[in-house]
């Protein structure tokens, strides 16, 4: 494994962590309220928030990926690069319970029986569905230039679950695609040897 690989997929890294970690700083999130009459609120701390939380989730998951593939000198396969549309989903109700924006109350939050309805129906159910979306095309790309066609059935599934998961909001969806394309055609032009063809 050479140096600049190395250097490569630790720059990745630091980019894929930061992506993630402004995601939680601007994604809409359960926080206790003693004014609320199930003991909870939702906040949203930027005005555009569900549009930028999933691009950015999208982003930094196919990023993550890519740059852990580039750092340990992995082939980047189409079947690792699956875990980018899980990461993004699973961080997406990670921030919707308040992870970042209210991290001593998220265990309380997390078993509130109201915050499960609104995670499963409300903006964090859509912001993860358009990071899922966003992060579903990095092995769709992957298994695409690889001809690895159970990667290809796989990442098309997640796709359209996740389609189908936010269809009430195609806006989440757009931008989390946008997201993961950006993210995939940045690891196309800086690590040629794994992700073109």
């Amino acid at each position: 494994m050479s140096l600049r690989s190395r250097l490569l997929g630790s720059a990745l890294l630091v980019v894929g962590v930061t992506a993630v970690g402004l995601a939680g700083t601007v994604a809409p999130a359960f926080v206790p309220s003693s004014s609320a009459a199930d003991g909870i609120a939702l906040t949203a701390p930027a005005p555009l928030s569900s549009l930028a939380a999933p691009a950015l989730l999208a982003a930094g998951s196919v990023l993550l990926v890519g740059g852990a593939a580039a750092a340990t000198g992995g082939d980047g396969s189409a079947r690792a690069a699956l875990v980018a549309p899980a990461f993004g989903a699973v961080a997406a109700l990670a921030f919707g319970v308040g992870l970042v924006a209210a991290p001593g109350s998220a265990p309380a939050t997390a078993t509130n029986p109201a915050a499960h309805a609104v995670l499963t129906t409300g903006p964090p159910a859509r912001i993860a569905a358009g990071a899922a979306v966003g992060g579903a095309v990095a092995p769709v790309v992957r298994a695409t230039t690889t001809e690895d066609t159970v990667a290809l059935l796989a990442g098309s599934v997640l796709l359209l679950a996740a389609l189908a998961a936010g269809a009430s909001d195609p806006l989440s969806l757009v931008t989390g695609g946008v997201g993961g394309a950006v993210a995939v055609a940045l690891l196309w032009a800086v690590d040629p040897d794994r992700w073109r063809p």
